[in-house]
């Protein structure tokens, strides 16, 4: 086993033993306790629970992801040519960064019973929130990404005969590609945070909807089963992410140390 596959494996175990650690102590703390379940249910009675929604949860679970994936695709779509035009359009920084900015400041829960009243109960309001909270990120690091290149690297691109086109295809692109997978990896729980409270604030479905279902019937179990769910999703949709990673971003200079 080479030196970097132990510090892998150390790693992983270090990380699996303090989780087993911390579910002990709550599995057996909680019980000597005497916690009510409706206040802090047991890891054990969590499991079963979760098992006993898990073809509920998966119809809620859909609902929340493709608002959630439409969003994001709407921040990519938006973010990636936005932050293209204040590279090239060097004015537009000084007017869209601070906009941006100021508007990612304010609370999105605070503005979206405006866009359920404008756009009703149906999956509108939770693509929007859920756009809105994955644009700034998608921006700023679109806008690193493209912009902050060694101007020698431009300057060498242009004498060896690129095209504007072409200078940005294998030059700003390549050199943008791994901040905007980062920005992905940002912008995607940011998302789903949007669906889930555009669920809470109003729908009658998806993942938010059905802890509120939890809420109102006292069966805290189900709203840290949901809770789970949400948790896994979010990990499996990054780790998705990271393994497009390992196959197309194999130049990257962090993958190329692994």
């Amino acid at each position: 086993m080479t030196a970097k596959r132990a510090e892998r494996v150390r790693r992983v175990t270090e990380t699996t033993f303090g989780f087993a650690v911390i579910i002990l102590i709550w599995q057996y703390g909680a019980r000597l306790a005497g916690m009510p379940e409706y206040i802090l249910p047991l890891p054990s009675v969590i499991v079963v629970r979760f098992w006993q929604t898990l073809a509920i949860q998966l119809h809620h679970l859909s609902v929340t992801a493709t608002t959630t994936v439409i969003g994001l695709a709407l921040s990519l779509l938006v973010g990636i040519p936005l932050a293209l035009s204040v590279i090239y359009i060097r004015p537009l920084k000084a007017i869209v960064l601070p906009a941006l900015a100021a508007f990612n400041s304010i609370p999105k829960i605070a503005i979206a019973p405006l866009f359920v009243i404008w756009f009703g109960l149906g999956s509108e309001p939770k693509v929007l929130l859920a756009f809105l909270l994955g644009l700034f990120p998608v921006f700023v690091n679109s806008v690193t990404g493209l912009g902050e290149i060694e101007p020698d690297i431009l300057d060498l691109a242009k004498l060896a005969g690129g095209t504007g086109l072409r200078i940005f295809m294998k030059v700003r692109l390549m050199n943008a590609l791994p901040y905007i997978t980062d920005a992905v990896k940002v912008a995607f729980p940011l998302a789903l945070v949007g669906s889930i409270v555009g669920e809470f604030i109003g729908g009658n479905s998806g993942v938010g909807y059905l802890i509120l279902s939890g809420q109102f019937n006292l069966d805290t179990p189900l709203v840290f089963a949901c809770l789970l769910s949400i948790t896994l999703f979010t990990t499996l949709a990054i780790g998705a992410v990271a393994v497009l990673e390992r196959i197309f971003l194999r130049w990257r200079p962090s993958m190329r140390k692994r």
